[in-house]
């Protein structure tokens, strides 16, 4: 099965400034991806209804990020956004999880019940909320129809979580959407930990990440995530994840058995 294929516009944000997005979703659009996540700092929210009438793509998700200071702007995107139905929501209020990022989702969960809006908590390396196991612990904890997580394959191995079978297992009834990436781990990379690549380059094997979704049953949207640090030219960047994400799904549907591991000799 061919899975809807998004790119987060993080790529689409340079050295030497950002593409419109009109330019976005042209190129997305063109490449053959299903869709798009958009930053929540981008300065044309408000054309994210024009999306899919104008480009055919989904807006699958607004990243986010809550820190202390931030709760009126917070709250402001989940009141206004049109477009777009799921916020994927990375917690930095701290060096943990703390009082404030639960008064924050206390906030915004009764509006996400009024205007039809999901939380996809974002687990990220350096931030307060950094592991699956910190989110899982808050969706417990708050035990809402519209709070699930993002599993999001670099920040999984940036953190070096581990346990690739078991972290699935753990956020699979909340799972809301996977986020892939190349990467390794560098202190070159983003925060120190790892660097953030196309998806043929890169340490983790994301076949593997691919091939214990499919067997768990994962039927959702996958994301790619993209960031300045790439270099070199956008669109080859984005080509490259593209056909990178379509030859594994083709050899995965061929091949499920290749994708299952045995543990290292040493």
């Amino acid at each position: 099965m061919t899975r809807p294929l998004h790119h987060m516009d993080f790529i689409f944000q340079t050295k030497l400034g950002s593409y419109p997005l009109a330019a976005q979703c042209e190129m997305l659009a063109e490449l053959g991806y299903q869709g798009l996540t958009v930053s929540a700092w981008s300065k044309e929210l408000k054309s994210l209804p024009l999306v899919k009438p104008q480009w055919g793509l989904d807006v699958g998700a607004i990243y986010l990020i809550y820190r202390e200071g931030l709760e009126s702007f917070v709250t402001n995107i989940f009141e206004s956004v049109e477009g777009c139905t799921r916020i994927e929501l990375a917690l930095h209020s701290g060096d943990e999880v703390r009082d404030a990022d639960r008064r924050m989702l206390e906030r915004i969960l009764p509006i996400c019940e009024r205007r039809g809006i999901d939380i996809a908590l974002y687990p990220h390396v350096r931030y307060g909320m950094q592991t699956t196991s910190e989110a899982v612990s808050l969706c417990q904890e708050f035990d809402h129809s519209h709070l699930g997580i993002v599993f999001n394959g670099y920040h999984w191995f940036a953190t070096q979580e581990q346990q690739l079978e078991q972290r699935l297992d753990a956020v699979w009834s909340w799972l809301r959407q996977v986020n892939i990436a190349g990467c390794r781990l560098s202190p070159l990379g983003w925060g120190g930990a790892a660097t953030i690549e196309p998806l043929d380059e890169g340490e983790l094997d994301n076949f593997v990440l691919l091939g214990a979704l499919e067997r768990r049953g994962y039927n959702g949207r996958y994301g790619v995530l993209g960031w300045e640090s790439m270099g070199g030219d956008v669109y080859n960047n984005l080509q490259r994840s593209h056909d990178a994400f379509r030859s594994m799904e083709q050899r995965l549907a061929a091949h499920p058995d290749w994708a299952l591991m045995t543990p290292l000799p040493y």
